[in-house]
C-alpha cells in the first residue's frame, strides 16, 4: 500500500475518532470514508488496533518534528494532546483499551524521550541495553504523567508541566550516572 493510502486510512480513523469511541468504529466505516475496499485495509493492517498504532506513531513523529530539544519535544507532545483532546479521549476511554497498552500517550512520550536521548547520547556512559532500559523507564514515567494530566482535564498549562518534567528529568536523562557495562 502506498504511504498515501495508509495515511488516508489514518486520516479517516482520526476523523471518526473526533466523533466516536474507538470501540464504535468499524473497518467498514473506515474503508467507506477512505473510498478503498476492505481487502486494501486488511492487506496491510491486521485490524483497527494495528492501524491505530501506525496512526499514533505517525502523529507523534509529525507533532515533534520541529522540536530542537527534548523539552520542546515534551511541550509539543502536551500541545498535541490539548489540540487533539477529543481524539485522545475517544481512544483513552475505549473499552478495548486493554489491547492498547502503549496508547495513546506512549508514542508521544517515547518520541520525546528518544529526542532527549539522541541529544545527550554522547554524554551517556551506558551500554545500548542500558540505554534501552532508560528509554523504556522514562517513556512509562512520562506517559503516566501525561495520562494523569489528561484525566485531570489538563488544568496545568502545558508549558508549566513540560518545564517541571524537564527540570526533574534533565539531570537524570542527560547524566544518568549508570556505569557502562
Amino acid at each position: 500500500m502506498a504511504p498515501s493510502t495508509k495515511l488516508a486510512l489514518a486520516n479517516s480513523l482520526k476523523k471518526l475518532l473526533q466523533k466516536k469511541f474507538l470501540d464504535d468504529i468499524t473497518v467498514k466505516e473506515l474503508v467507506e470514508d477512505c473510498e478503498v475496499n476492505r481487502q486494501t485495509f486488511y492487506y496491510h493492517f491486521q485490524d483497527i488496533y494495528d492501524l491505530l498504532h501506525w496512526f499514533l506513531e505517525h502523529e507523534a513523529e509529525a507533532a515533534l518534528s520541529g522540536a530542537k530539544d527534548w523539552r520542546e519535544a515534551l511541550l509539543a507532545s502536551l500541545r498535541y494532546i490539548q489540540d487533539e483532546h477529543m481524539v485522545i479521549y475517544h481512544i483513552y476511554r475505549s473499552g478495548g483499551r486493554d489491547h492498547l497498552l502503549d496508547c495513546p500517550f506512549h508514542p508521544l512520550a517515547r518520541a520525546a524521550v528518544r529526542s532527549g536521548l539522541q541529544a545527550c547520547a554522547a554524554d551517556i556512559p551506558v551500554s545500548g541495553g542500558e540505554r534501552d532500559f532508560l528509554a523504556a523507564f522514562y517513556t512509562h514515567a512520562i506517559a503516566g504523567v501525561m495520562a494523569e494530566w489528561f484525566s485531570g482535564d489538563m488544568r496545568e498549562p502545558a508549558e508549566d508541566l513540560a518545564g517541571r518534567l524537564s527540570h526533574l528529568l534533565d539531570p537524570q536523562l542527560c547524566k544518568p550516572g549508570v556505569p557502562a557495562q
